[in-house]
């Protein structure tokens, strides 16, 4: 997938009903959320950010019901 089929991806997701629903409040550290800063897209929204980490840890470590 190239950066332009990327970016067309994630906005489609951002626009997807999956993050039209309520939004809560997480803590973090300052120190974390640098990092997650420092590490996302620029184009990218936190929320599509931090789903991305979530379906990569799903997808490389099984969805923690073993």
């Amino acid at each position: 997938m190239n950066g332009s089929q990327q970016a067309v991806s994630v906005k489609e997701r951002e626009n997807s009903n999956m993050f039209t629903r309520a939004r809560t409040t997480i803590g973090l550290k300052a120190t974390t959320k640098n990092k997650l800063d420092a590490n996302r897209a620029q184009a990218s929204v936190m929320t599509v950010f931090i789903y991305q980490l979530v379906d990569l840890w799903e997808r490389t470590n099984g969805n923690g019901n073993k």
